[in-house]
This record gives C-alpha cells, sequence and structure tokens, in this order.
C-alpha cells in the first residue's frame, strides 16, 4: 500500500473482563505508538472507546473512525488484539473478510500478528476465525458470570441501579444501601399528600412547576457533578409520567424491587420487560418514605373511576366512592337550580344510560351527614375505649384465647403420636401373627382416620390463632389516626380515601359505608369487648 493513513483504535470495557492492566487504554497506546514508529506508520489519529463492550459495534469512536474511511481520511487500523476491535464472532468475521477489503482498509493486530496486506497462510486462515470465536465465548462466560452476580445481590437486598430511585441517596458507607435524602424526599411525600388530598395527577404536576421543585432528572445533576446523559440540558418541569411513576413505585415504602426488565443476551443492548411475577422483591432493606398503608390508599384512589370538578385542582369529595346497590357501577354526579339554589344529587350511571337500573337518586347533602356521623360514631367509639384497644394492641398474638389454643393443638398433637404409635404395635403384632390381615386392615384405616381428623382441627385451630394474632391496631392503620385526632365536625377528602372503602346507596334515605379493613376492625372490636369483660370480672 502507498500513501498510508494509519490510526490507532483502542477500547477497554469492564464488561468484557477486561481487568488486566495491559488492556488499558494507556498501554495500547504505548504499543501501538511503538509498532507504528518501528514500522515506520505515522499516525493521522486517535479512536478511543472506553467503557464500551466489544460484543456489539455501537460505539462512538468505532462509528467515528468508520465515518473516516468513507472519507478517505483513514486506510490502515492498527490495534493490540483482536479482541480490541470486537468480541462478536460473526460481526468481526465480516468486517474482516468483506468490509474492510472492500474498502481498500488494511487492518494489523499486532499481538496475533496479522497483517492484512500480507498473504495469509493456511494455519492464519483457521486461527484467526478461531480466535474471533474464542473472544465471543469468553465474552459470553463473562457475561454470565455478571448477570448471576448481579442477580445474587438482587436476591440479597443490595440496589445495583447506577444511580439511586428519587428521595434516596446511596449510602456511602455501602453503596449498594439506600438512605433518604431529606430534601427529595419532602418533594416525594408532597406528592402522595397531594394526592390524597383529592389533587388529580395534571394539578399535581402544575403543583410541583409552580413550587420551582426540581424535576428527579434536574435534581440528579445538581447533586452530581459527573452526572450526564443524552438528554437535552433545557428545563422541561414535572410531567404526568415522572408523577405516576413515584405514585406507583412501591420502594418507596421500603421494599426493594430490582429485575423488572432483563436483556435478550450479551450481544443485545435491548431489554424486555419482566412479568411482575418475576421481580426480585425483598422487604425492609431500606427506610421508609411513605407508610405502606398510604401507598396502599392512593393505589385504590388512583384506580377509582373520579372527575375533577370543572375549574378545580381537586376531585369531588365523593368521586369514586358511590356505587348503586343494584348494579354496582357509579353513581353520576348532577347539579340543578330551583328559584335560584342550587341542589346536588346522585344517579345511577346505568339508569342515566338508559339500562335496567333505578335511578337510586340520592342528595349529596344527605350521604355526606350519613358519612360524617359513621365516621364520627367510630371516633367516639375510638376516643372511649382508648386504653383497650392499646392493651388489645400490645397483648396481641399473647391474649388468653390464644393460650387455650396453643395448649388444645398441643394436646392433639400428642394424640397424633399415640395414634402413629398404636399404628406401630399394630404391624408388630401382625407379623407376629397375633392378628389377622383383616384386622389388621380395618384397625389400620381406623387410626388413620382418626388421625387425618385431628390433623384437619390442628389445621382449623393454627388458622384461628393466626387470624387472633394478626388483629392488633396495625390491621387498621386509620384507626390509630383517630385515636391522635381531636373532635372534628367537617368531612374532608383525605378522611374519606383514609377510612372508606365505598359508599353503597340504596334509595334516597339509606347508604351503606363500608370501612377498609372492614373486617379486621370488626375483630378489634371484639377484642376490646372481651378484654373489657375481662377487666370488669377481675374487678
Amino acid at each position: 500500500m502507498k500513501n498510508i493513513k494509519a490510526a490507532g483504535y483502542y477500547r477497554l470495557s469492564r464488561d468484557d473482563g477486561d481487568k488486566s492492566e495491559s488492556d488499558s487504554i494507556t498501554n495500547q497506546k504505548s504499543l501501538i505508538l511503538e509498532y507504528a514508529e518501528k514500522n515506520k506508520l505515522s499516525l493521522e489519529d486517535e479512536y478511543v472507546d472506553d467503557g464500551y463492550s466489544g460484543t456489539n459495534f455501537d460505539r462512538p469512536g468505532f462509528i467515528r473512525m468508520m465515518n473516516d474511511i468513507r472519507n478517505g481520511d483513514i486506510n490502515c487500523i492498527i490495534i493490540k488484539d483482536f479482541s480490541r476491535l470486537g468480541r462478536n464472532y460473526i460481526e468481526m468475521g465480516k468486517y474482516m473478510t468483506k468490509i474492510f477489503p472492500s474498502m481498500g482498509v488494511r487492518l494489523i493486530s499486532i499481538n496475533d500478528n496479522y497483517d492484512s496486506l500480507r498473504d495469509n497462510d493456511l494455519s492464519d486462515q483457521i486461527i484467526i476465525p478461531f480466535k474471533n470465536l474464542i473472544n465471543d465465548a469468553y465474552c459470553r462466560d463473562i457475561s454470565m458470570k455478571i448477570r448471576s452476580q448481579l442477580d445474587i445481590k438482587r436476591k440479597n437486598g443490595q440496589y445495583i441501579a447506577s444511580f439511586p430511585l428519587y428521595g434516596y441517596e446511596k449510602d456511602p458507607e455501602n453503596h449498594n444501601h439506600l438512605i433518604i435524602d431529606t430534601v427529595a424526599a419532602e418533594a416525594v411525600q408532597l406528592i402522595f399528600n397531594l394526592k390524597l388530598d383529592g389533587y388529580n395527577q395534571r394539578a399535581i404536576v402544575a403543583k410541583l412547576n409552580e413550587l420551582a421543585i426540581p424535576t428527579p432528572l434536574e435534581y440528579r445533576r445538581m447533586r452530581s457533578r459527573d452526572y450526564n446523559n443524552s438528554f437535552p440540558k433545557y428545563k422541561n418541569g414535572w410531567n404526568l409520567s415522572s408523577v405516576n411513576r413515584i405514585l406507583k413505585n412501591e420502594m418507596y415504602t421500603g421494599v426493594m424491587i430490582q429485575g423488572k426488565h432483563k436483556k435478550i443476551n450479551y450481544k443485545v443492548k435491548k431489554s424486555l420487560e419482566v412479568p411482575e411475577s418475576g421481580w426480585i422483591r425483598c422487604e425492609g432493606t431500606h427506610d421508609a418514605i411513605i407508610p405502606k398503608e398510604i401507598f396502599d390508599i392512593v393505589q385504590k384512589v388512583m384506580k377509582r373511576d373520579t372527575r375533577t370538578a370543572p375549574n378545580k385542582d381537586e376531585l369531588y369529595l365523593f368521586s369514586g366512592f358511590l356505587k348503586c346497590c343494584d348494579c354496582g357501577q357509579n353513581m353520576i354526579r348532577h347539579t340543578s337550580t330551583k328559584k335560584g339554589k342550587q341542589y346536588v344529587y346522585y344517579r345511577c350511571s346505568s339508569n342515566k344510560l338508559g339500562e335496567k337500573c333505578t335511578a337510586h337518586l340520592i342528595s349529596e347533602k344527605m350521604v355526606e351527614e350519613t358519612v360524617l356521623k359513621s365516621i364520627q360514631n367510630i371516633y367516639s367509639y375510638v376516643t372511649e375505649h382508648k386504653e383497650a384497644l392499646e392493651a388489645v394492641d400490645s397483648i396481641s398474638g399473647n391474649n388468653i384465647t390464644v393460650k387455650l389454643l396453643d395448649r388444645q393443638i398441643e394436646s392433639q398433637l400428642k394424640e397424633v403420636e399415640r395414634y402413629n404409635n398404636m399404628k406401630v404395635k399394630l404391624y408388630q403384632d401382625y407379623s407376629d401373627g397375633m392378628i389377622t390381615k383383616d384386622d389388621y386392615i380395618e384397625f389400620s384405616n381406623s387410626f388413620r382416620e382418626k388421625v387425618a381428623q385431628i390433623e384437619t382441627s390442628i389445621e382449623a385451630n393454627k388458622q384461628k390463632k393466626d387470624n387472633l394474632s394478626d388483629i392488633n391496631l396495625d390491621s387498621v392503620p386509620w384507626v390509630k389516626s383517630l385515636m391522635d385526632m381531636k373532635t372534628f365536625d367537617k368531612l374532608e377528602r383525605r378522611m374519606l380515601v383514609s377510612m372508606v372503602e365505598s359508599i353503597v346507596v340504596y334509595d334516597k334515605d339509606r347508604i351503606e359505608v363500608k370501612f377498609n379493613n372492614g373486617e379486621a376492625l370488626e375483630e378489634l372490636m371484639l377484642l376490646v369487648d372481651e378484654f373489657n369483660e375481662r377487666k370488669a370480672v377481675s374487678v
């Protein structure tokens, strides 16, 4: 070749297992410069891909080099070894046997003693593809090992993402552990509180932008000088997707959730979404920003069919709560004006659409008064029995009923053991010829039936015990908030979403208020009554 325009190409990637000092960019440059000087080749340019895998050729340095080749600026490429150019067996074969020769490019691989300008002998034709195949297999093996190590870390609850979740920062003493970032955490709490107050997501976005709160991306840039990506540098502000991501992210409750995406293979960057059943979850790996009960309430609120009041940021007070007793569909809010006075009422949505259901008309005022009265009744009960509730909460799982069940289960287990011993003795009597085969089968079946009956009873008692042990104030989180409240005479949206599951409308004078954790509330009240009865007897 005359008029050689040579250039050095250097690549390094930890993902490919490039850990040795000889693979460093500096050492690659030294080796290539020494080779070029020795062979009287002048380097026109250098191309560097530091931190890019060799499994694909979508690398900025490589792309720039190919553009320069097409423009005629370069016609000779010098590399340390084949693995620096790439670790993809098929693609390497294409470049070495088709693309580079057709473009008139000379390829030199120093450590492989390869120069495409020379006539390659038979051994080169066998060894070179084999080397590329080994490089590809090595990269596959490294990829599998790295993926396995990352899965182990995920299962151990270690955070492995490059950047922390908004609201958290990486622990300086352990980068796989998240700690709360108080500044960003306040923004997360604000988003959840606004949702509880009846704001829809658009109103939350407007509020965040009005307060000039930095978006997660902006905040990350503010905190990290080294952070850089391909997103535009201008300020976009908050949007619906960013707010929705925060409201739906269970990690804010202290649960580590990872493995939502999975790479297709080690050669393809594209990732596929993993079904929720395949996510890796670890409880209690970091401090919660949002209590679990608040998070659950917000998820329920987001699933409701709700409408925002015209020209307002908040939802209607009862949006998504009122249900028709017959068809189960939502009740629709209507307003009418008579003699200058406005009336608000609700009507079954099925009836409005002409379907077979009655209107179930009911005034908003009646609903509000009834729901408020229901909550006030619960409030009165809670304040009246506060001492008993706290006592039940402290002895839950250790009360008299549980102790009795424990004794009963212990006795039943001894009974099972007795019948099993009798079965062993029965077999010995049959083996010794003391009883007939028919007697053995009859008695053996009888013992087996007895054991099955006792084991069924044991499981039922265990279930009763578990149900009793699980009932405490944590089973009905909103009861705790009632215990700390002073008197109230107004119904608010946050109170409604925290305490009420649904409001079933029967007619204009009758509704049913279904509370969140209703069954647990009933169990808790029974325990309180039981506690009060025992206390009265002891006195």
